[in-house]
């Protein structure tokens, strides 16, 4: 399970974390083919069999899609009355302390924050104690912080947040009619809306599909293929590369390394163990993919170089390469990379042989019997949960708060 964790963490990491070819040609990505193909034992690329992903695309996902409209134009509004409950989002202020003394990042600051009770992610029961109390209440949440919480001076220690309720959140959300979607959309009915989305969801999942059996035919390769010498250096480098990533996403959520691995369920040795592995597996699905370029003569050009450079810029909203390599830690070898990698598992994929099925062309599921207006009214009263769930996951807690600006 661990490793799983990480391997989330990671993903995104792993599939930038790229090396730079250093060899006689000046071309990087020859360079790179001239430096790792030698040392490579192909496993069998050509003429693959497989079988295709064909992932249905059903009235329930198309009503999930429609339903973000909806969400996405919800009004809140702030109760002042009643009382909260758990599920309830509510916006609150508060002042924690440790023996009576205040301590750093464990105050909002009377700028109010919002939380959903039950799901806020607040240290030990922070959000039972609010539920019951209407706006306006201020009362005392007494919570013990955890032994390992990642400050010393907060370790294990019972702490007082005062606590004043501001008013409970409420969303009212539009009905779906035509008038609205002609409104909010290009689209003139709900009908052609609902078509429209559907068309984009089977699209989309269709692209999603080849790019599940690319990364099958790839992993296939990584089973199958054998790397003869890997240079020690070039693990050390994508080791550090990955570090520094981890480093990066610890540093967004506003706290160090330790933390961050203990809430990913790892220590310092187990995560230097996963982040080498890591790195081997960049590595030799790299040298793979530079021998196979080096087998079928797969070049990439200096302009095609250029193109993925400004793909990237447009992608990220970064203004020039300098700042991307700087951003990144990319090198100007690094996009040559990215472009023969792309060209090879097109090889690999083109020349694939997929399996009959025997389900004929993939095609997009929609149950019988439901009707645009069965779709509407599904949309309109999923909304609530939609928008509870988005509140939920956006929410910061008081020990992460603490953790933060504590350092």
């Amino acid at each position: 399970m661990r490793a799983k964790k990480l391997h989330l963490v990671l993903v995104g990491c792993l599939g930038l974390a790229l090396m730079t070819g250093c060899g006689k040609s000046s071309n990087p990505g020859e360079a790179m083919k001239e430096r790792y193909a030698p040392y490579v034992d192909l496993g069998d690329y050509k003429a693959i069999q497989y079988t295709p992903t064909e992932t249905e695309v059903t009235s329930e996902r198309v009503d999930q899609k429609v339903n973000q409209l909806i969400t996405q134009n919800g009004k809140k509004i702030e109760k002042k009355a009643g009382v909260a409950l758990q599920g309830d989002t509510v916006n609150i202020d508060y002042v924690g302390s440790v023996d009576g003394v205040e301590f750093a990042g464990g105050s909002t600051g009377g700028k109010g924050t919002e939380i959903t009770l039950g799901s806020s992610g607040y240290v030990d029961n922070f959000d039972k104690q609010i539920e019951g109390h209407s706006p306006g209440d201020t009362f005392d949440v007494n919570v013990t912080f955890p032994e390992n919480y990642g400050k010393e001076e907060l370790n294990g220690k019972a702490a007082v947040f005062k606590t004043t309720l501001n008013y409970i959140v409420s969303t009212e959300y539009p009905e779906l009619t035509d008038e609205f979607v002609a409104e909010k959309t290009e689209y003139k009915t709900v009908a052609e809306y609902r078509a429209a989305v559907e068309a984009d969801l089977v699209k989309s999942q269709a692209e999603q599909d080849v790019q599940t059996d690319k990364d099958a035919m790839v992993e296939q390769l990584l089973e199958t293929s054998v790397v003869k010498q890997y240079s020690e250096a070039d693990i050390e480098d994508q080791t550090q590369r990955l570090i520094k990533q981890v480093e990066s996403s610890a540093s967004a959520y506003g706290i160090d390394m330790n933390q961050y691995l203990s809430a990913i369920g790892y220590d310092a040795d187990k995560f230097q163990e996963e982040i080498r592995k890591g790195a081997e597996k960049v590595i030799k699905q790299r040298m793979i993919v530079c021998a196979i370029a080096e087998k079928e003569d797969i070049s990439v050009t200096k302009a095609e170089a250029d193109a993925k450079i400004q793909e990237l810029l447009s992608t990220t909203g970064i203004s020039d390469v300098a700042q991307l390599n700087s951003y990144t830690g990319y090198t100007d070898d690094d996009y040559y990379y990215m472009v023969l990698e792309e060209k090879v598992i097109d090889f690999i994929y083109n020349d694939a042989v997929p399996k009959d099925t025997g389900k004929g062309t993939s095609e997009t599921v929609i149950e019988e019997g439901t009707s645009e207006a069965a779709g509407t009214e599904a949309a309109s009263t999923e909304a609530p949960a939609t928008e509870a769930g988005t509140e939920a996951a956006s929410t910061e807690a008081p020990a992460t708060e603490a953790a933060s600006t504590a350092e």
